[in-house]
């Protein structure tokens, strides 16, 4: 009759979460003291993206403006 354990798919998974461990250490090891790094990051992005808005506001401004101000009241006379 076969062992009914499986040692090696045990073992297999050892080797899985011991992996993930290290890639976890790892990662806190490069990420150091910043816990906020994420925080950090998507700062930066919006940052960058605003920059890049203004820019191109301000390269439209320059040339003909061809925009259509929504806002404005349109008020039309039906004279027969």
């Amino acid at each position: 009759m076969a062992e009914p354990h499986n040692y090696r798919t045990v073992g297999y998974s050892m080797i899985m979460l011991s992996a993930a461990l290290v890639v976890i250490g790892l990662l806190y090891l490069a990420i150091g003291d910043d816990v906020l790094y994420s925080d950090h990051v998507s700062k930066q992005k919006q940052l960058e993206y605003k920059q890049m808005l203004e820019g191109q506001s301000a390269s439209q401004s320059q040339g003909k403006d061809l925009s259509v101000n929504l806002n404005e009241d349109i008020s039309m006379q039906n004279n027969p």
